[in-house]
């Protein structure tokens, strides 16, 4: 069924709102206002002019023991009373400051953080000559490549027409040929343990290496492979197993009771498949590796020299969920009650929708046509997530976010999936500083450049949410060295204006930033 013509919109999905909770406030409770408190108490009942005792205690110079143990008790106070604000704190998610506490929160209300996602690229394996046998080459085969931050591994595989990884396939250059580009490269490496069967309820095996990427695990149990389900099957048990993580991303496998999922039989063998690494250390680009390696062919007295190159970017690969992720999706995910009903929950789904190898989905925006006909058509559009910018998201996303919303739409919506756009958009900032500070430009530029980045961070943008120069300089006006600040934008349809007003399916996104600085 293909999609209805473009109707002007009747209404779309808004940014969440919801009111700004703060944290506690350390104030009036500190250790100097802890003593100054008690020291006005004690003079205004015993003091000179006491109302309880008068003239029985005058004495508050500061060497006396007396305030020696006011000032213990005032240190006592500022101490209970921080370590209590920052529990409290640490027991709400807008609140919260620690990583662990944010999975703890998130555990109690059935919310899974994503994991680490690998990085996906293209491969050809090329040979220089031709020979009459097949040319196997095991897998995974690893490449070990330099990093900024880490060194890291890409392990190649066998892919399939959607370059999906083949794990079990050997990658094969057929008889005849130089070379196979049906090889998918993916970041990480791949790790195989072995437990074995307890016989007992709700058994959990604890991986030893982390973090553990996204969708990575198998499981097999006496030689049969068993599934991974969110939740256990209550109404027979079956051969399923569920997931867990840390705040570290190290993973636990936990199975079931025998009434909800199958215990491993006491004794059984457990092999668990997974692979560890991903993250943006993954994103490469064309051409970045090219290697060589040896290859034993059957039939042949020598190894065969095999060259290996990626000619595609790394693509998709994700650090994982922190702390201000789970802040902003553990709410929405909530609302959303795991159902589309209404755009927003059509948003909430699409934006936290996530894939393995076909990247997850940046910005969404859900569209109700303008039109009696089309009010059960949902317009849904979409970009994908590349690093911190956005980009078209390719058919596989579509197709695997289609089947997504499928299971959890109204049976008489019906979901057409389009991109969005980017409106690229140049900003040229001129600001006017004293001459004595020319000497800092280089420190003044790296804190407003710092300033605008967190303005357009992609969390703080949406589909036809408007630009304004007054917005940005509210962002960059508290540097006190700035004197003076003009802001104009620049794009395709605008040469230069303080407002940019985008479309219902287009998003802003800087371009070219510019910063001017004028001495007087």
């Amino acid at each position: 069924m293909t999609c209805p013509i473009d109707i002007k919109p009747f209404s779309q999905s808004e940014i969440s709102q919801k009111p700004n909770i703060f944290n506690l406030q350390y104030t009036n409770q500190d250790f100097n206002s802890m003593k100054s408190r008690l020291v006005d108490f004690i003079r205004e009942r015993f003091g000179a002019n006491g109302t309880v005792l008068p003239n029985t205690f005058n004495d508050f110079v500061a060497s006396d023991i007396a305030i020696m143990l006011i000032e213990n008790w005032a240190f006592l106070a500022d101490t209970l009373s921080f370590k209590i604000d920052q529990i409290v704190n640490e027991l709400f998610i807008d609140s919260v400051t620690e990583v662990e506490n944010a999975f703890r929160l998130s555990k109690l209300v059935g919310f899974q953080p994503t994991p680490p996602i690998a990085a996906r690229s293209k491969w050809i394996v090329q040979l220089n000559n031709v020979f009459t046998n097949d040319v196997e080459i095991e897998t995974p085969y690893r490449i070990d490549i330099p990093g900024q931050d880490r060194p890291t591994s890409i392990e190649l595989f066998a892919a399939d027409s959607n370059f999906m990884p083949l794990f079990d396939e050997p990658i094969i250059i057929p008889a005849g040929q130089k070379f196979n580009k049906s090889v998918v490269g993916v970041e990480g490496r791949t790790i195989e343990e072995e437990f074995s069967g307890s016989g007992q309820v709700a058994q959990t095996a604890t991986l030893s290496f982390l973090p553990v990427i996204y969708d990575s695990i198998r499981v097999e149990i006496d030689g049969a492979t068993w599934n991974k389900v969110d939740y256990f099957t209550d109404s027979q048990p079956r051969k399923e197993y569920r997931v867990e993580y840390n705040s570290n991303y190290q993973a636990f496998v936990m199975f079931g009771n025998n009434r909800t999922g199958l215990i491993p039989s006491n004794g059984s063998r457990i092999k668990i498949t997974y692979r560890i690494g991903g993250g943006t250390i993954g994103n490469i680009v064309t051409n970045y590796v090219e290697t060589q390696g040896q290859v034993v062919v059957p039939g042949l007295d020598f190894t065969v020299p095999v060259t290996y190159r990626n000619y595609s970017k790394g693509e998709f690969g994700y650090n994982g969920d922190g702390i201000d992720d789970i802040r902003r999706k553990l709410p929405k995910w909530i609302k959303a009650q795991n159902r589309a009903v209404t755009a927003e929950d059509y948003k909430t789904l699409a934006d936290q929708f996530i894939t393995p190898y076909f990247g997850q989905v940046g910005k969404s925006s859900a569209v109700l046509r303008n039109h009696g006909c089309a009010g059960n058509i949902v317009d849904l559009y979409i970009l994908s997530k590349d690093g911190d910018n956005l980009t078209n998201a390719s058919n596989e996303l579509k197709v695997a976010l289609n089947e997504e919303i499928n299971t959890k739409k109204m049976l008489t919506d019906f979901v057409c999936i389009k991109d969005g756009v980017v409106k690229l958009v140049d900003v040229n900032v001129d600001l006017t500083l004293d001459k004595f500070y020319k000497k800092n430009e280089k420190e003044i530029k790296s804190n407003i450049s710092r300033r605008i980045n967190s303005f357009f961070s992609l969390n703080n943008w949406d589909y036809n949410q408007v630009l304004k120069n007054t917005d940005l300089i509210k962002e960059i006006s508290d540097v006190k060295e700035i004197q003076n600040i003009q802001i104009m934008f620049t794009s395709e349809e605008e040469s230069s204006d303080i407002i940019i007003v985008p479309k219902y399916y287009e998003i802003i996104r800087p371009d070219i930033v510019t910063l001017s600085f004028i001495y007087n």
